[in-house]
């Protein structure tokens, strides 16, 4: 939870010989990953709400959405500048202590403004990273412990979402899977980021690309897919399954080749920021 938003090398998931990206770049592509969760938990709940109920109206969504987003980023920024200035005041004489306080940050962050009716998720994100961006005692430590925790956290999440996955099924979904998986990478995502930063002259086309390229991946999707299987939407379990194979098709594809797109597009660090 408690990290810089920036850093100079670029993660994981940008595959073997990344290299350094963008400073700018790895920013970006770190706050996307981030708040696009607490977005799409959103509609994809909206979403189960009309299709439970068709002939509500779209507009109650608006309100709740403002409320849920603002208070969730009001609430993250204050706790975010609030615990670091208390794990300061506190002067613990165990090191070990800060990490306590860094799991009861994210566990208030997300509690208190789910209970006030905002997003915790939006609020847990913010707060670390604000949290994550100030100097403090044991700051390192609890940065390195939040990542190892983060780390623990996804293979939980996977091995059980594995208990989800029959095989058997896949071969089912695969021509729809690919369908989806192309339409995603090659037309949706490309578009929405060359219109989302069309007003940001700082990203070249060049950049534009290569953002459009790291997407798609991640265990949240496949999260999400879980939630029709809750409410007992009508096939839901084929939803999963399409949903399942887009991700697993994304991360074989576009996880690898990361490195390689980045260097062929010239966006590592060592290029100058387009003016």
């Amino acid at each position: 939870m408690w990290r810089p938003l920036t850093r100079r090398r670029c993660s994981p998931s940008c595959g073997a010989g990344g290299g350094d990206l963008r400073e700018d770049l790895t920013g970006l592509i770190e706050l996307e990953s981030g708040s696009n969760d607490p977005m799409a938990i959103f509609l994809v709940g909206a979403a189960l709400v009309l299709v439970a109920t068709p002939d509500a109206s779209l507009l109650p969504f608006v309100p709740q959405f403002i409320t849920q987003m603002g208070l969730g980023a009001v609430l993250g920024v204050v706790i975010g500048y609030a615990l670091p200035s208390l794990i300061k005041r506190m002067r613990l004489r165990t090191s070990g202590m800060s990490l306590v306080v860094s799991i009861g940050a994210a566990l208030l962050s997300y509690g208190l403004t789910a209970v006030l009716g905002g997003n915790g998720f939006l609020a847990a994100y913010i707060a670390g990273i604000v949290a994550g961006n100030r100097e403090y005692q044991a700051r390192r430590t609890i940065g390195v412990f939040q990542d190892g925790l983060a780390w623990l956290a996804q293979v939980v999440m996977f091995l059980t979402l594995g208990l989800l996955v029959f095989p058997s099924q896949l071969g089912g979904v695969a021509a729809p899977g690919l369908a989806v998986t192309a339409v995603l990478m090659l037309v949706a995502r490309p578009i929405s980021v060359f219109i989302c930063l069309a007003p940001f002259r700082r990203f070249d086309w060049r950049a534009k690309l290569f953002v459009s390229w790291a997407g798609l991946r991640g265990a949240v999707p496949i999260v999400l897919a879980t939630f029709p299987i809750v409410a007992g939407v009508p096939g839901s379990q084929t939803i999963f399954n399409i949903v399942f194979f887009v991700v697993i098709v994304s991360s074989l594809v576009q996880g690898p080749t990361l490195g390689w797109v980045a260097r062929k597009l010239g966006v590592n660090a060592s290029r100058p920021v387009a003016a």
